[in-house]
């Protein structure tokens, strides 16, 4: 990998550094990893999670000499080549213009930076230059919180960093549910609060879900404390996936997201059962919820090894995240998405945090709100900007078929002042609110010449 030992390199020669990371579960895994190596060198870090980074907000982080963006900066380019001096990029987004400055990206490095490896996956790839595999399991976490593993299983480039982690000895991979909460939470409330897919009569209706494990037969109580999926025999976990599996069948739950309910999960072997850290997927929506909540250092924190004060704090983000994200589908369920002839609009105004529009949007899929035929966009008004967010889903169908969000959402916002790009199944963008009519049309636009002419 050409660009690694320009990073190695950078960090080598200098000794006080800025670590500048995205906010979502990848970028502070990410953010996580280079500080965790940062440390071990002795070199002093400042760790700065941010949602975006423009020529307004950059102003923020001037001040450091030394600047890593992770998990970010690959399509910031032209902001960071004008405002700042000396800084290192590592990422796996499309890149946006040219730099001569140290540049590790994962589609400059021949690797597909959707599916193959994550922000967190290239910031280990450093840190395995330093010696330090053990921060392997950071990375599957990141991996995991990017929907990497959508398919039911960690793919690519991932699958070398998961073999370093299971060689380490600090992960385990294994074949079961991949509901939230095996670890996280007593039975009727990881039914209950299931939203990927959402159990209709069930998700929601604690009563309902009662009575549902009363039919099968499973305890709700192990030695008088509340009964974890991870309690549950190996007969009780066959017995109750295939239920589950049953139920969703006789309420219309499409098949692609009834197979998607078992497969691959990843455990860090070190982390203490029952608890938010154990399973992968669980750490990473922990880590989401610090970051939507404009607490990302916190998150940054955790996924250093903090189990103190700063876990506390990301357990009731997590709770309050969790929370807002029921809300927001109840409201999304109530008032439906626009069919705009080549994608899904959910207009949620200032109904829905511009920081949750993206996830909540994805959420369609499997509420059924939507069909799987055409991407969602999720729009809503970004209150500390100003500014109208929107952030964009699709499923892989429908990437093969053409489509590809980041693109079509840097050309739609461009076009009409704003900014915007990501991956080909997730992007996002921002754009002056007066705009909203003319974006949405470009957007159509977009992706009308994308399925025509698939590239």
């Amino acid at each position: 990998m050409k660009q690694l030992k320009r990073i190695v390199d950078f960090i080598d020669d200098h000794d006080e550094f800025m670590v500048v990371c995205h906010y979502d579960a990848d970028g502070l895994s990410a953010g996580a990893i280079v500080s965790t190596l940062l440390d071990r060198l002795g070199k002093k870090n400042t760790v700065v999670p941010t949602k975006q980074m423009d020529s307004e907000r950059i102003k923020l982080i001037k001040e450091g000499k030394n600047h890593i963006f992770t998990d970010f900066g690959s399509g910031q380019i032209p902001v960071l080549e004008e405002n700042l001096t000396n800084f290192a990029i590592i990422d796996h987004h499309a890149t946006l213009g040219e730099t001569e400055k140290p540049h590790f990206n994962a589609h400059l490095e021949g690797l597909d930076g959707a599916r193959e490896i994550s922000g967190s996956g290239m910031s280990y790839l450093v840190a395995k230059e330093f010696g330090f595999k053990d921060l392997s399991a950071v990375a599957i976490v990141g991996a995991v919180g990017d929907m990497q593993d959508s398919t039911g299983a960690l793919v690519g480039y991932n699958r070398k960093i998961l073999a370093d982690a299971e060689k380490a000895g600090v992960m385990e991979a294994k074949k079961d549910i991949r509901l939230f909460g095996r670890h996280s939470r007593p039975l009727v409330q990881f039914i209950s609060f299931a939203s990927d897919p959402i159990f209709p009569g069930l998700t929601g209706d604690e009563d309902a879900v009662r009575g549902f494990l009363h039919e099968l037969d499973i305890p709700l109580k192990e030695g008088g404390n509340w009964a974890y999926y991870v309690d549950l025999d190996d007969s009780q976990k066959r017995k109750l996936i295939s239920a589950l599996y049953v139920y969703g069948k006789q309420h219309g739950i499409p098949e692609r997201y009834l197979h998607s309910l078992v497969g691959e999960v990843y455990e860090l072997t070190h982390e203490q059962d029952k608890t938010f850290v154990k399973d992968a997927k669980d750490f990473a929506t922990m880590l989401n919820a610090c970051g939507r909540h404009e607490q990302g250092i916190i998150g940054v924190q955790v996924a250093k090894g903090d189990r103190g004060s700063y876990y506390k704090k990301a357990q009731a983000l997590l709770l309050m995240h969790r929370r807002q994200l029921r809300e927001g589908i109840e409201w999304a369920k109530a008032h439906g998405a626009e069919d705009q002839g080549t994608f899904y609009l959910l207009d949620a105004g200032a109904a829905i945090k511009d920081t949750l529009i993206g996830v909540i949007a994805g959420m369609l899929y499997g509420a059924q709100v939507i069909g799987q035929d055409k991407p969602v966009i999720g729009i809503s008004f970004d209150e500390e900007e100003g500014r109208m967010k929107a952030s964009g889903r699709a499923t892989w169908p429908l990437v093969h078929r053409g489509i590809h969000l980041g693109k079509a959402m840097k050309a739609a916002a461009s076009s009409v002042g704003g900014e915007g790009g990501g991956h080909n199944i997730a992007a996002g963008a921002h754009f002056p609110p007066e705009k909203k009519g003319e974006f949405l049309s470009a957007l159509g636009r977009e992706f009308s010449a994308q399925l025509a002419n698939p590239q």
